[in-house]
């Protein structure tokens, strides 16, 4: 059985390399030695700092499932721009901030109405194309070539070209939505 390599190799040019070169020389140290220094103090300052935990949502609570209450106090702006926030999505306040505690545990997106209806269409639009290139496979199985035209799958995949846009769209807003940097 094969060991795993222990070595890496690093493609940086001409120029970096050569700065590199000076610096290290400048260090007394071989370039290896100082990038393998480099990566210890990072992977320590890493360990320093562990990064949070992300949740997962494995299943849907059960609808029957007792709920506790969770009190916060908002300022006056952060209380407006919550409702704003909540209006603009088409869900109560308690909705958007239930999401946006979802979607900082997770990591994951958390959908308003605007981009459920969104998806919900696509999804339509993707059902329907899978309906055609059944048709199509149908015909070209038969040996009946003549209706699959290369006009048909153009259509086609501007038809799959669109809505892809449209889910991509959908869940980059909700991700957006929810990463404060």
């Amino acid at each position: 059985m094969d060991k795993p390599s222990r070595a890496m190799n690093i493609h940086l040019g001409a120029d970096l390399k050569a700065r590199w070169i000076d610096y290290c020389v400048g260090l007394g140290k071989t370039p290896g030695a100082a990038i393998k220094e480099a990566i210890e103090q990072q992977l320590e300052k890493a360990s320093a700092f562990p990064q949070p935990k992300i949740y997962q949502q494995v299943h849907e609570a059960p609808s029957d499932e007792p709920k506790v209450r969770f009190e916060i106090l908002l300022t006056q702006s952060e209380k407006a721009a919550v409702l704003e926030r909540a209006d603009l999505e088409r869900c109560s306040q308690r909705r958007w901030i239930i999401d946006a505690i979802r979607a900082g545990l997770t990591r994951e997106p958390q959908f308003s109405m605007s981009e459920i209806d969104a998806l919900g269409e696509s999804n339509y639009q993707l059902l329907s194309i899978g309906r055609n290139l059944n048709q199509i496979a149908k015909r070209l199985n038969e040996g009946n070539l003549a209706p699959v035209t290369e006009q048909a799958i153009d259509q086609l995949r501007e038809k799959i070209d669109k809505h892809t846009d449209v889910v991509s769209t959908a869940i980059r807003a909700s991700l957006e939505r929810w990463d404060i940097v």
